[in-house]
């Protein structure tokens, strides 16, 4: 529970142009979940985000975006450059073939 402290540090902050807004992070920043919430709503809370979680898992997130879009449709050139030369390919000219003329390609790098 709150300190005689956190009452009178309280009580100066919340005396602003926006009290509900300071009064939120006041609390953000001096109580822990448990001294705000009833055990009840933190189950709760629990329950629902872990539902959310096991349906919408980062997992199925990805596995739905590579199924359905094009890293350039997701991405930018630079972006995939980035992350191309991040994962230690390098950039050369793309074997001349008809569909690629003068294009650019990455290939892994040979250490």
């Amino acid at each position: 529970m709150a300190t005689f402290q956190h009452e009178r540090e309280f009580a100066d902050e919340i005396l602003v142009a926006e009290p509900l807004n300071m009064a939120i992070e006041w609390i953000r920043a001096h109580l822990a979940p448990d001294d705000v919430f009833d055990d009840d709503t933190l189950i709760e809370h629990a329950r629902v985000t872990l539902e959310i979680n096991a349906v919408y898992s980062e997992r199925n997130i990805l596995d739905f975006v590579q199924g359905t879009y094009n890293p350039s449709e997701v991405f930018t050139d630079r972006q995939l450059e980035n992350w191309a030369e991040g994962e230690g390919y390098t950039k050369s000219a793309a074997a001349s073939d008809s569909s690629n003329s003068g294009a650019t390609c990455y290939q892994p790098s040979t250490v």
